[in-house]
């Protein structure tokens, strides 16, 4: 997985906290800050994480393809003409996976003649298509595809398994390379090719589930090299470090309550005006835009 090199991610959604936990493989690959997502269009605006996503240039969709449409469209120009590589990281099926979503999905399986899934939901295959046509014509190379499988403890309630630390003692990711120029062109074709993964995908998970590890897996030949975990623990201690002083000055500075009420409301009004979602986009032209017009003329000699 090569840092310098943009591309597309797509991955199963078995949980509401895949793309937190996919940190894990970005981390070490050295490219988080890189990563932009495609997500629901109401996270945005969720305090704190939302308005984080939004500085980090992620994708919102109102799930309207006639408003989403053109909004892939203008945001992926700009990820295939960014000076830094951009990895964009879909989830094909558009939502987690539990009980209803599940019923949705068997059902419009059964209705268009699908084969039956019980590992996976059916892609929706739309906004799927407009991303590797745009993606090809900005020369992104590859298409990664990542598989994740919970053999032990599996997140059940989302964000709320962030606060009571019912965390997966273990995840493991399939990751398989796809030259763009090996996907389809047409639109029929493309979304035959992603049926095709998906359904490719659904008998690896019923394989992991039953084998407990991939059939790739070896440990004795780790992914990453040991050198990509230096910063673990340093990390931890800083990051909660960090967390403690901050819950420490709330309870006994006034000033730093008042400061972070004041910079949520800036940021809530921010959010809502629609001032932050591209603000890497802003800043990067402004540094790539010169301040004035190079002189026409030039010197002979």
């Amino acid at each position: 997985m090569k840092r310098s090199e943009s591309c597309m991610i797509v991955a199963n959604h078995r949980t509401r906290l895949d793309w937190m936990f996919l940190w894990s493989v970005t981390g070490r690959a050295r490219w988080s800050a890189l990563i932009k997502i495609i997500l629901r269009g109401d996270l945005k605006h969720v305090p704190g994480f939302g308005w984080a996503m939004q500085f980090g240039g992620f994708f919102f969709l109102s799930r309207k393809w006639a408003l989403d449409q053109s909004y892939l469209t203008d945001k992926i120009r700009y990820f295939t003409t960014a000076t830094e590589p951009h990895k964009l990281l879909i989830f094909p099926e558009g939502t987690d996976y539990d009980k209803k979503t599940k019923a949705r999905s068997d059902a419009y399986g059964e209705k268009e003649g699908l084969p039956h899934l019980d590992y996976v939901l059916h892609p929706r295959t739309t906004g799927f298509i407009h991303c590797v046509q745009e993606l090809r014509k900005g020369n992104v190379p590859a298409l990664y595809d990542m598989t994740l499988g919970y053999p032990k403890t599996l997140p059940g309630r989302g964000e709320m398994d962030l606060i009571t630390g019912t965390m997966p003692e273990e995840i493991h990711v399939h990751i398989q390379r796809h030259n763009m120029d090996d996907i389809p062109s047409e639109k029929m074709d493309i979304d035959k090719w992603l049926r095709e993964l998906w359904y490719e995908k659904e008998k690896r998970l019923e394989n992991f589930y039953k084998e407990g590890k991939f059939p790739e897996e070896d440990p004795s030949k780790p992914y990453f090299p040991p050198s990509a975990d230096t910063f673990k623990i340093p990390i931890f201690v800083i990051w909660n470090s960090g967390l403690l002083l901050i819950i420490y000055l709330l309870y006994v500075s006034p000033v730093t309550r008042s400061f972070l009420l004041f910079s949520n409301l800036v940021l809530f009004v921010l959010s809502c005006l629609g001032h932050i979602e591209d603000i890497d986009r802003k800043f990067e032209n402004n540094i790539s835009t010169p301040d004035h017009e190079p002189s026409s003329e030039s010197n002979s000699s």
